[in-house]
């Protein structure tokens, strides 16, 4: 069940960094990298909520 609640930030997560591609070949770089960060610090977050964390 837990895989299944994960799609949903994973898919998220990859349409943010098409985006983020997108901003880099508008000349964006900073935007890009800034949006790239964004969404690997969410997945990891994301990640760490669903799977490590223990249950009260």
């Amino acid at each position: 069940m837990n895989y299944l609640l994960f799609l949903i930030p994973l898919a998220v997560g990859i349409y943010t960094l098409c985006f983020a591609a997108w901003l880099w070949r508008q000349k964006n770089r900073r935007g890009a990298l800034g949006t790239f960060l964004l969404t690997v610090i969410t997945m990891a977050v994301s990640f760490y909520t669903i799977f490590l964390r223990q249950p009260f």
